[in-house]
């Protein structure tokens, strides 16, 4: 099943409740007050390459202003408005978000945005998918995407969200690929061109898949890959030169296995975690998860255990972790 986590105003007051949601997004956004009475309530989830919130908001402004280039963003943002209004301005490229339209950010960009009884279906996208549906993420930033061609769209967005916590794992890498594909639909760049970054997503994704299921072995490696995956070396120094090299794609992986079993609260052990993800003993462990992270896996599981589950401290880790799976250094 897809990882969530969920937040909700209801039973705090107005102060509480907002410093609570202020915290939750501290990752990506900076939030104030806007007019009116604050309300909140979010659910996400996990995917593949896509990360799914669905948001009731009102009373609240988030901007990125300060943060754009130098909180390590780097992924596409499509919102769906669903009721309610969105107001964009400058920054952000549109004045006016209403329902039925889906507005566009690029989180390299400055943006702010201001709900008023806001349902919004919002999904954080890698730069990779987008380049796979429309050749280039350029140009997209404060776009807005409007019916008749944007219908398609938004009933996958819909249909995610209302299947969010049904969803299996297995499904995940399809709902990329049906992703890629719709939003290429709406879109109707060249052709030519996103058949060729298309065909480059596949062939990473199936390196991506064969690692996947390869975290354990301690002998897996480069060479491994290029054998299983029919690729030469050179071939696959070429697909993931601008992703820091296939080593790197693995230490990443099995990092972020060894975060998420920390966030879900494992009984396993340091050293059985890094025995279970190929990555040699515990000492070894805490040097490479320190290097990703900034905190080494001791000090992380000691942040998890002192957070309960669900509370906004403990969904802002868990958001970190994924937000980082969807940047284009990943």
């Amino acid at each position: 099943m897809t990882e969530r986590f969920s937040y909700s105003s209801d039973a705090l007051s107005e102060g509480e409740a907002f410093e609570a949601y202020r915290l939750l997004y501290s990752n990506g956004s900076d939030v104030t007050r806007g007019d009116g009475p604050f309300q909140a309530q979010v659910s996400a989830w996990r995917l593949d390459g896509l990360l799914l919130f669905e948001r009731r908001l009102t009373g609240v402004v988030h901007s990125r202003d300060g943060r754009a280039s130098k909180d390590r963003f780097d992924h596409i943002v499509l919102s769906l408005v669903i009721s309610g209004q969105v107001i964009g301005g400058a920054a952000s490229g549109f004045n006016l978000a209403s329902p039925g339209e889906i507005y566009v950010m690029d989180t390299v960009r400055p943006a702010r945005t201001e709900f008023i009884d806001a349902h919004v279906l919002t999904v954080s996208v890698s730069r990779d998918l987008i380049e796979a549906a429309r050749g280039t993420a350029g140009g997209l930033h404060g776009r807005l995407l409007k019916a008749p061609r944007n219908l398609m769209l938004a009933d996958f967005l819909r249909s995610l969200a209302r299947h969010g916590d049904t969803i299996e794992t297995e499904a995940l890498p399809g709902l990329a690929r049906a992703f890629i594909h719709i939003l290429g639909a709406v879109e109707d760049k060249g052709r030519v061109g996103n058949e060729a970054h298309r065909r480059e997503y596949a062939r990473r994704d199936a390196v991506g898949r064969m690692i996947e299921d390869n975290l354990g072995d301690p002998g897996l490696s480069v060479a491994t890959v290029s054998r299983e995956t029919g690729m030469s070396r050179s071939a696959l120094y070429r697909l993931f030169e601008d992703y820091g090299g296939v080593a790197r794609l693995i230490q990443n992986r099995r990092l972020d296995a060894v975060r998420r079993a920390l966030d879900n609260r494992t009984a396993l052990t340091l050293a059985e975690l890094a025995h279970r993800f190929g990555l040699g003993d515990e000492a070894g462990l805490n040097r490479m998860f320190s290097e990703a992270y900034q905190v080494s896996a001791r000090a992380y599981r000691a942040e998890v255990e002192a957070s309960y589950p669900g509370d906004p401290e403990d969904s802002r880790r868990k958001w970190v972790g994924w937000m980082r799976e969807v940047s284009q250094d990943h």
